[in-house]
């Protein structure tokens, strides 16, 4: 879709010294339900957030200050790890954009204890939800909501949030996927379960687990 109207209105309204298109827009797969996903980069700003309606596509775009860039927790800046610069003064979105990336290539890779423990979790999890009562099925649900976190933790993958996850799925691990959709439009302990299987199965059983 095209983005003429939202970045005239963006240099107009901020004067930025650099756009980065995220999300939708910056992979080219924007649709009329998308949002205009965007990191806006500035001298000064009044404000954190703008949310306008611009052509008829709802902004989604936060303000930051150059020092802001340099000097915030990375995390902050998670979506233009892969976004698309629209605009760059001096070269500030493309520094930001490989601090991010930095950060990242130094967050991918999981312990191995800690992978164990996060394994060991999901299947005493699992374990509990086999009663089927309300607890158990509370925590089937819990697991539900951060399987893809897991996912990723157990393969040294950097966690990108829902979306991006579950396209990484659908596009590299079919099972998965399958197994991850079943889970999530069922919602059965027993459809959760098998896909809990699946996230732990990477990491061997410690040896007081093992029958």
């Amino acid at each position: 879709m095209d983005e003429t109207a939202i970045l005239t209105y963006l240099k107009e309204t901020y004067r930025p010294l650099a756009i980065i298109a995220c999300g939708s827009y910056a992979a080219g797969d924007a649709d009329a339900y998308s949002d205009y996903d965007c990191t806006v980069i500035v001298t000064e700003k009044t404000k954190k957030h703008d949310g306008a309606l611009v052509g008829g596509v709802r902004l989604d775009c936060y303000l930051f200050t150059v020092d802001q860039t340099q000097t915030e927790d990375p995390d902050l800046f998670l979506p233009v790890h892969d976004g698309a610069i629209r605009l760059d003064t001096g070269g500030v979105a493309a520094a930001l954009v490989e601090r991010v990336r930095a950060y990242v290539r130094e967050h991918t890779v999981t312990d191995p204890e800690d992978k164990a423990f996060i394994a060991s979790w999901i299947r005493k999890t699992m374990h509990r939800a086999e009663k089927n009562d309300d607890e158990g099925s509370f925590r089937a649900l819990a697991f539900l909501w951060e399987s893809l976190t897991d996912y990723c933790l157990l393969r040294d993958r950097f966690y990108f949030g829902s979306k991006k996850t579950a396209r990484l799925l659908q596009e590299t691990d079919p099972e998965g996927y399958r197994l991850y959709h079943l889970a999530l439009t069922e919602r059965t302990n027993a459809a959760i379960a098998a896909w809990a299987d699946y996230v732990a199965a990477p990491i061997p059983r410690p040896e007081e687990e093992r029958p």
